[in-house]
């Protein structure tokens, strides 16, 4: 059996196959970028190779989907990277109708499926990592807001078990981290784990260019609500969610 991975070069996408890679799995990755690197063992290719291929975890554009279903003959199941707002559409329906569109004909193919749709990932916060570097000063478009932000490495988790372990065909996994935190406090969590006293100021919202404009619109939709928590990985299999101070000693490094 091999599973495709797509978008190596995402976050998720690199936890998930070093994690296949621990159990044993055949893994190819596919990515759209000639700069992709993967781990030794792992095939690279460009495209929807899936010759061979029994499973695929799939990050993909909607307008991609018909070309990838039109391959995927022998595929058995598929676990697409989508978000949490499909499922809560109403709080932010230009990005719940990107997702949904690449959902529905997956979920009209008849090829088994599972969803997997985080929240925020805590990777978005690595926006803040050039002013942190530079100046100790996390720039933000709306500071007030809170993130129940949720580790890489809980998606991949996730996506890992729906991959290989019975009972996750045709399921929809919403997914977040185990707190919701401001803006103030992320940094505040940055901040230590990098020995550092980190300031944050409010950045114009046509600066935020690293962010579509469907994802600012639910940031100043949201104000200064907590964000929701759960379901978490701990809900979904049993094991425990990692919080935003684990993920900020992770990736210390990139904000030092």
């Amino acid at each position: 059996m091999t599973i495709l991975v797509t978008g190596a070069r995402g976050s998720v996408a690199r936890a998930l196959i070093d994690q296949l890679l621990a159990e044993g799995e055949k893994v190819r990755a596919s990515s759209s970028s000639p700069d992709a690197t993967v781990p030794d063992g792992v095939e690279l290719v460009h495209g929807f190779d899936l010759t061979g291929v029994t499973k695929v975890f799939l990050y993909a554009k909607p307008e991609v989907i018909p070309e990838f279903l039109a391959a995927a003959s022998g595929v058995e199941h598929i676990v697409l990277l989508s978000s949490l707002a499909s499922a809560e559409p109403e709080m932010a329906p230009g990005i719940a109708e990107w997702h949904l569109a690449a959902e529905r004909p997956i979920e009209a193919s008849g090829i088994p499926w599972t969803f997997v749709r985080p929240g925020a990932f805590a990777t978005n916060t690595l926006a803040w990592a050039p002013g942190i570097r530079e100046h100790g000063v996390a720039r933000e478009a709306f500071p007030e807001m809170h993130m129940s932000s949720v580790h890489e490495q809980d998606i991949a988790q996730l996506a890992l078990h729906a991959l290989t372990r019975p009972g996750h065909a045709g399921k929809a996994y919403s997914l977040t981290g185990p707190e919701s935190l401001s803006v103030r406090q992320h940094v505040d969590l940055i901040g230590e784990a990098i020995g550092r006293s980190l300031k944050v100021e409010k950045l114009p919202r046509e600066e935020a260019t690293h962010l579509p404009d469907a994802a600012l619109d639910a940031m100043e939709a949201a104000g200064d609500q907590p964000g929701p928590v759960g379901p978490t990985l701990h809900d979904h299999i049993g094991e425990p969610a990692r919080t935003f101070a684990t993920w900020a000693r992770d990736h210390a490094d990139d904000f030092r």
